[in-house]
């Protein structure tokens, strides 16, 4: 007798990642790095990442597109195929995770959850590569909560919560929509979408090479941190607008294009009731930043021109135009139809930059381990497309850079972070 294994439907936001997949915009998977102050019990680990999976239980499946449906398929995979503890010395332990953050998932195969314990002669290093299709970076991030504190409950016998979280099925955007008034409603699905017309003048000077991706790191201390949110407060502007500001400037620096355009992505959590609590899923919209090039020329222009168009780009629903017409194209049309309509509907810049935000110490826990730093970054890009990751933990932020490169990228990027660094506020 065949067993039925047990299904999940794949939503539009996990098939418009596989799409950006195919087409080589990037590789659809997240990346974090969890360093700890001494060595991690890698059972009582892999005992919560098997708790975990019933926030999450497409961790132990495969994606399936058969008879021009996508569905999620449990494939019998458990924690014990999703952990490897490899033993390196100190002066090998970065080499080691970076070849641990750039392994590749098979979505079709699964699981889609790797955690490599990267350890030395007396500390630990997780690096944790998960399948963008299952959520965004606040998800993400909401997971290694969990973890943690399943870790840490273990740790201290305590009882673990089940369910761990209220509705692991709800993963819908639908849930955004569904919140909305009539007259919110008229507003997204009366909005044009907005494509702008990108060429080579857009792109940084990077050669790429889709064999050899690599994650770049540069970080700012929190005295650094205070001093950047200070000065941006002084001018009635956020952190995330003087990151962009930056971003804006060291561009001008290198790109003939005018206007410069970025892509900002944004939490669509924001809209649901505060009593509400969303699965583990992927609920981002995206506003376009767009400035002319010469605001560039100084850091106080930028941060002026930056905070406008952001504000403008916050109040308004527009951008959700772009996810209610792929969930509309995901229901109305075949599988098969509807992914040739995914790259029509959501086109964003070339480049960009996502703040996934402040890692708060408090929630991430690990009970008898000290978490000396941590940082969540995106998918690694395919040239041209390329995007600076912003996490900030204990008031440190860590910029992280994923890319298909070269050498000679690797070591454009890494200078061409410092120089937008160079232009944040220093005291």
């Amino acid at each position: 007798m065949t067993i039925q294994q047990k299904v999940y439907p794949a939503e539009s936001a996990d098939i418009k990642h596989f799409v950006s997949g195919e087409k080589m915009k990037n590789d659809h998977y997240l990346h974090a790095v969890i360093q700890f102050d001494a060595t991690i019990n890698e059972h009582l680990l892999e005992e919560a990442v098997q708790k975990t999976v019933t926030a999450l239980p497409l961790l132990t499946c495969r994606y399936l597109e058969q008879a021009d449906k996508a569905y999620w398929e449990e494939a019998g995979w458990t924690s014990k195929d999703m952990i490897e503890v490899v033993r390196e010395e100190d002066k090998d332990k970065d080499t080691a995770i970076q070849k641990a953050l750039t392994v590749k998932l098979n979505e079709k195969k699964g699981p889609q959850l790797r955690i490599t314990v990267v350890r030395t002669e007396n500390q630990d290093t997780l690096a944790i590569v998960l399948n963008h299709m299952l959520c965004d970076g606040g998800g993400f991030k909401d997971y290694l909560y969990l973890l943690s504190d399943c870790y840490s409950r273990l740790v201290l016998t305590q009882p673990i919560n089940n369910p761990l979280i209220t509705n692991p099925g709800s993963r819908s955007i639908r849930q955004v929509f569904d919140v909305m008034n009539d007259e919110q409603m008229r507003e997204i699905k009366s909005a044009q979408r907005t494509k702008y017309v990108q060429t080579e003048k857009d792109y940084l000077p990077l050669t790429g090479d889709t064999q050899n991706p690599f994650i770049i790191t540069h970080q700012i201390d929190a005295d650094r941190f205070e001093t950047v949110k200070n000065y941006a407060k002084k001018k009635g502007a956020t952190i995330n607008d003087a990151l962009f500001a930056a971003y804006v400037c060291a561009l001008s620096d290198v790109l003939h294009a005018n206007p410069i355009v970025l892509d900002c992505p944004v939490n669509l959590r924001t809209y649901l009731p505060v009593e509400s609590q969303a699965g583990l899923c992927n609920l981002t919209s995206n506003i376009t930043c767009v400035v002319p090039s010469h605001v560039g020329e100084t850091f106080d222009e930028a941060l002026s021109c930056v905070k406008s168009v952001m504000d403008a780009e916050k109040e308004s629903l527009e951008p959700l135009r772009v996810y209610w017409d792929l969930e509309e194209a995901t229901e109305k049309h075949s599988l098969s139809e509807a992914k040739k309509l995914f790259p029509e509907i959501y086109s964003i810049p070339v480049n960009g930059m996502t703040n996934i935000g402040i890692v708060d110490d408090q929630k991430l826990k690990f009970t008898d381990l000290q978490v000396t730093d941590v940082f969540i970054s995106g998918s690694i890009k395919y040239a041209p497309y390329f995007q600076v990751a912003v996490t900030t933990f204990r008031k440190k932020m860590t910029f992280s850079t994923n890319f298909h490169g070269t050498d000679e990228d690797k070591h454009w990027l890494d200078t061409f972070i410092d120089e937008m660094i160079n232009y944040l506020p220093q005291n």
